[in-house]
């Protein structure tokens, strides 16, 4: 053999045990080592869901402390009993007439298992309820704000409002959604949670739609015309206020507690000073001063068509 070829082998023996080496390097050290690297990465992603998860456990745990309180009882037959029975006082307690509340049979809410999907169990019950009643608009917003209040763990899914006559009344149709949780220890006994006055928006920022009752025909002819032109007394001392009405101007003299013969509104005189009355429309309370329309006070806009060239009529002395 050769030098050069004594070489040649020398070199081709090299790269074979490079090779081998190599070869022994990825097998022994490189792919445990990656496999077991893959398996820290899983195991610490597992530990970090599992860190997440239990987080998202304790902050559900204190909502469904919260819920339980709130939820209707437990036994899903009683609730739909008792919670009926709570929310057609209510309807009556706000003076809805012809008032109805039917109620839908309970409907399971299921739950799936952590470690078997498709294990279930039910953690409480949904009863659905259609309420129905005839009011006015004034009424149907007080309504709502103690419907709200209660806290009961309801929501309203939906209403319709259906103008009567002139508007004056609604025909008032609601869908409304309970919950009976399994985790209330309530058996048949509703919540008597209030909400606080802080956590709600104020009733008064209903007042602007109360004002402008949509559903209320002819505003303009039999609102925008009233004007309290004066304020008397009568013989027994009683301050009496002189309203006119309508592009008639018809005069009706009115005192404290009577209610002037409108025949689209309900309008209430509750109280008359020196120089304005208290007035109730559609059960909304107002102050009139001497010489306004009730266009002015209800429609400051001025798009009520009301007649503001007149003068006012002074207050006139005792006869």
């Amino acid at each position: 053999m050769n030098r050069r070829t004594l070489l040649l082998a020398l070199a081709a023996a090299a790269i074979g045990g490079l090779y081998v080496l190599d070869v022994a390097y990825r097998s022994w050290i490189e792919e445990p080592t990656g496999r077991l690297e893959g398996q820290l990465a899983a195991a610490e992603k597992e530990l970090s869901d599992l860190q997440a998860e239990q987080v998202a456990s304790r902050r559900l745990t204190g909502r469904l402390d919260d819920y339980a309180a709130r939820a209707l009882p437990y036994d899903p037959e009683l609730a739909r009993s008792h919670y009926r029975e709570w929310l057609l006082g209510l309807i009556e307690r706000f003076e809805m007439k012809s008032a109805s509340v039917n109620a839908e049979s309970p409907r399971e809410i299921p739950m799936r298992g952590r470690v078997d999907r498709r294990q279930r169990r039910a953690i409480g019950h949904t009863i659905r309820y259609t309420a129905r009643g005839r009011t006015t608009l004034d009424r149907f917003v007080e309504f709502l704000h103690a419907f709200e209040r209660s806290a009961q763990l309801h929501k309203l899914l939906s209403f319709t409002l259906s103008p009567l006559g002139n508007g004056s009344q609604l025909d008032v149709t609601m869908s409304i959604e309970a919950l009976s949780l399994q985790a209330t220890d309530r058996e048949e006994a509703l919540s008597d949670w209030v909400r606080t006055d802080d956590s709600m928006p104020p009733a008064a920022g209903l007042t602007e739609l109360v004002r402008r009752n949509v559903f209320a025909r002819g505003f303009s002819q039999s609102l925008a015309g009233v004007r309290l032109q004066a304020i008397t007394k009568n013989r027994a001392g009683t301050r009496q206020a002189w309203f006119a009405t309508g592009n008639s101007k018809e005069t009706q003299i009115v005192s404290g507690g009577e209610t002037l013969e409108l025949p689209l509104h309900s309008v209430e005189v509750e109280q008359v000073e020196a120089d304005r009355a208290r007035i109730r429309v559609q059960g909304m309370p107002v102050w009139l001063d001497l010489g306004k329309t009730l266009g002015q006070v209800l429609d400051p806009t001025g798009m009520s068509g009301a007649d503001e060239e007149s003068e006012p009529t002074p207050e006139a002395e005792p006869g």
